[in-house]
């Protein structure tokens, strides 16, 4: 299996010790030559994301309040321990297995209410850490929808959860509104458009 630079560094360290009469045997030195070779080509060849998970919510999210955050759900649950990944109703993601993983979402953010500036604030967390830049925007009226998107990597142990959060925010004197929003399309043969998508990819070498 491929390896990273630190991997192969800490393997070298192992396999072949300082001053340790008789501890470097044939099969240690071609462990660590094996690895280098096979990491080479990984690097050679570039990874490819493999899609594990898409999840959608076709309902409004729409937070009770300033500075009160809420959870994203994406639907109903999807996958079993089994799998890579999975999602709970609670909109929680859990990473069974460890690996790199490409986290995508996408978030239809829109107010109503009073007049005034509206502040939405998105965020990932991991291991109920915030993970990644904090995303932001501003609506100033209660017809526009915006979308915003999001993408981040993240090298996951097994058992590490994720979750979405948005929050009213009250930053330049920000009123009390906005969220995300699902649109039912009027036009025949348009499917709803989510409030809210997420996207998780595996990394994996390209074969």
């Amino acid at each position: 299996m491929a390896k990273t630079k630190t991997e192969l560094f800490t393997l070298i360290g192992a396999n072949f010790p300082d001053n340790v009469t008789g501890e470097i045997t044939p099969a240690k030195l071609r462990e660590v030559t094996t690895q280098i070779a096979d990491s080479m080509t990984y690097a050679a060849l570039g990874v490819q994301e493999v899609e594990v998970l898409r999840a959608t919510a076709s309902v409004d999210q729409i937070p009770a309040t300033l500075g009160t955050a809420l959870q994203l759900t994406f639907g109903a649950a999807q996958k079993t321990p089994s799998d890579p990944v999975m999602l709970n109703s609670s909109g929680v993601i859990t990473f069974n297995t460890a690996g790199n993983y490409s986290v995508r979402i996408k978030l239809q953010c829109g107010r109503t209410g009073a007049a005034g500036i509206a502040t939405l604030l998105a965020r990932l967390l991991l291991n109920g850490v915030s993970y990644g830049p904090t995303a932001a925007v501003r609506l100033d009226n209660s017809n526009s929808i915006i979308p915003l998107e999001s993408q981040v990597m993240i090298p996951a142990t097994a058992g590490m959860p994720l979750a979405v959060q948005i929050v009213r925010d009250s930053s330049s004197s920000s009123i009390n509104a906005g969220g995300l929003y699902a649109v039912t399309p009027a036009t025949p043969g348009w499917a709803v458009a989510p409030s809210a998508l997420i996207v998780v990819s595996r990394l994996e070498p390209v074969p």
